[in-house]
């Protein structure tokens, strides 16, 4: 075994905006897909798959990975969201530190030892 960051992004509350705004969810999930790819090149970070709206991304130090999850919240705060996803419940707030609008995504980071394995069906890397 190796050792490895692992993150996991996840799309809070996604089952109901999708039912709530299907338009501006698929809209809003591009923009949230672009983020993350984007921070995963920026932090030489590993796409390993995604399942629905959710990421699982490999990177070689804790750092990147923790470097990564900070620089995902930044841009999604700074990202153009869909009108019609904006106007749904949850989506738009008020803090001390402004205005707040978009999908929210929980970051989760796993350290530790990792199995690697080769998956014959994508010919791509798992943990």
């Amino acid at each position: 075994s190796e050792r490895a960051a692992l993150v996991f992004t996840d799309i809070q509350g996604s089952t109901a905006t999708w039912e709530a705004c299907p338009e501006g969810m698929k809209e809003g999930l591009q923009v949230h897909n672009q983020a993350i790819r984007d921070c995963i090149a920026g932090h030489n970070g590993h796409e390993v798959k995604t399942i629905g709206d959710a990421f699982m991304v490999a990177f070689e130090s804790a750092s990147d990975a923790v470097w990564f999850g900070l620089s995902v919240q930044e841009r999604l705060v700074k990202s153009v969201w869909p009108e019609e996803l904006l106007d749904t419940v949850d989506h738009c707030s008020w803090d001390a530190e402004g205005p707040w609008c978009g999908l929210r995504v929980r970051v989760g980071v796993h350290c530790g030892d990792v199995s690697l394995q080769l998956n014959n069906l994508t010919g791509r890397y798992d943990y």
